[in-house]
């Protein structure tokens, strides 16, 4: 017998309920399989977690897919570039104004911090080549303590770097035979936090919030209520950028959609709502 279906459905529904009532995760039907598999191999963590709210946590480490890569949708980091240096295709840019200082920006859902990581490349690569000003601070945060470990510590297997340039691989060094750790002057740039969007949200604003591969785990009824909510951290000609292909539908109202880039799904304030903020 398949071991999943030593899992009865009812049990199987009622968890899922559990770790979306208190992490706002849900398990869609895409991955529905691939969670039912760990909960039979973890069924004593969620037996204890029925009892303790507090071991969720271990779960959620556990059900995650953490799948991620460095600089995993170059279109997205190419208008990011576009946004924080106000390209000419950017509404409401002036091309000829000073470069920004102080600039911000949010991975959300940063898993083990190779986004978060490539954002601050190239924002380093930006104040270098003196297209911005120094310094940036950028925040990534994710639900998953064990991804934030392997964030913090900044050691990759050097297979996962094969597809960076020579710019970019410049910002590692070498850690023993097979991996590479990024270096501390890139390092230092981040900040690792713990965060669950059910929580408040940090309370800064930001001119760029990068939040892609995340919705998937959030049920369809609950998208647009964060989305929302993430439009709330961004500063007025702040930009929220999702996976092309992760929302459907209408945006909330406070969101337009910035069609600059056909390839790129991403989404600035509405201007009566930028003015009021």
């Amino acid at each position: 017998m398949d071991p999943a279906m030593e899992l009865t459905e009812r049990k199987f529904r009622h968890w899922c309920r559990l770790i979306e009532s208190h992490t706002g995760i849900a398990v869609s039907d895409c991955w529905a399989d691939f969670a039912r598999r760990r909960m039979v191999e973890h069924q004593s963590f969620f037996r204890q977690a029925e009892d303790s709210p507090g071991n969720l946590q271990a779960l959620v480490d556990r059900l995650l897919i953490k799948e991620t890569r460095f600089f995993r949708h170059p279109p997205s980091f190419n208008y990011v570039a576009n946004i924080l240096t106000g390209g000419p295709d950017v509404p409401g840019s002036d091309s000829q104004s000073e470069p920004p200082s102080g600039f911000s920006l949010w991975s959300v859902g940063c898993a083990s911090g190779e986004e978060a990581y490539s954002l601050a490349i190239l924002s380093e690569q930006l104040c270098q080549a003196g297209k911005l000003s120094s310094p940036f601070r950028l925040l990534a945060t994710d639900v998953s303590q064990s991804a934030l470990d392997i964030a913090r510590r900044g050691e990759y297997p050097r297979s996962r770097l094969r597809h960076l340039n020579a710019m970019q691989h410049a910002w590692f060094e070498l850690a023993g035979d097979k991996f590479l750790r990024v270096r501390a002057t890139l390092k230092k740039r981040v900040v690792f936090a713990r965060h669950n969007l059910l929580d408040p949200l940090p309370g800064k604003t930001f001119d760029v919030i990068f939040c892609q591969n995340l919705l998937v785990y959030v049920a369809p009824t609950r998208r647009k209520m964060l989305l929302e909510k993430l439009a709330g951290a961004l500063k007025p000609a702040g930009r929220l950028i999702l996976a092309p292909g992760e929302f459907f539908g209408t945006p909330p109202a406070v969101l337009i959609r910035d069609r600059c880039d056909p390839a790129v799904l991403a989404y600035r304030r509405s201007p009566s709502q930028a003015r009021g903020h």
